[in-house]
């Protein structure tokens, strides 16, 4: 049974009512919830708990509609805040392919900290989220990301009059590596050998320039 369609639903019919700070605090709570049990499992009380309210109080209904608006809005507001790799992009080419791509590799791993709970989420959720809201989540999260990192690669690559030959692979094996480095440490609490994160990112740039040297493109 599906959790929710909000492809269903614009944007424009969330409820504005009530404070904007208590607003976002129920959304925060919402989202760590349905995260850490599951949209079903999640209760209005326990969202109106968690936001520091009264459970059952009604308080959530000066906000919203009820848990499927909660829900529509929480994903929105996630979604609206990881949408920012074009800004990253804006500020290419730096001349110096090695910087172009620590950027990269230093904007990924902080977007996939903003992202966690979201991730979380639809982990738990996907098989049970309509094919549409699936294909929204996939094309905000994975396709848009990856057709833009895609494009950087063979602007490079025609650039230098080199074989872009599967550039999508290489992006995927490069950019999952990353998520599986944060996915680790968020199942454990630690990583191997305790890597932090520029330990982790000076050993990604090389394997990246590694790549690029053997493909033309630097």
């Amino acid at each position: 049974m599906p959790v929710l369609d909000l492809t269903q639903m614009p944007a424009a019919d969330v409820k504005q009512r009530g404070s904007a700070a208590t607003r976002a605090r129920l959304l925060d709570a919402a989202m760590t919830l349905f995260a850490e049990r599951g949209y079903e499992a999640t209760t209005v009380g326990d969202i109106e708990r968690a936001a520091g309210m009264a459970p059952r109080s009604g308080a959530l209904y000066q906000y919203f509609a009820g848990k499927d608006e909660v829900l529509r809005a929480a994903l929105e507001r996630q979604l609206e805040a990881v949408d920012d790799l074009g800004s990253v992009v804006d500020m290419l080419p730096l001349g110096d392919l090695e910087a172009e791509i620590t950027l990269l590799a230093r904007w990924n791993l902080n977007s996939l900290d903003r992202r966690a709970e979201l991730t979380r989420f639809v982990r738990r959720e996907g098989d049970r989220l309509p094919p549409a809201l699936r294909r929204k989540l996939y094309n905000r999260l994975v396709g848009r990301p990856y057709e833009q990192v895609i494009s950087l690669l063979r602007t490079r690559a025609e650039q230098a009059s080199a074989d872009p030959a599967d550039l999508e692979t290489l992006a995927v094996i490069l950019i999952e590596s990353m998520g599986a480095f944060r996915a680790m440490r968020e199942t454990f609490g630690r990583v191997v050998d305790d890597i932090d994160d520029e330990r982790f990112i000076a050993a990604w740039v090389s394997l990246a320039m590694a790549a690029a040297r053997e493909r033309g493109l630097a």
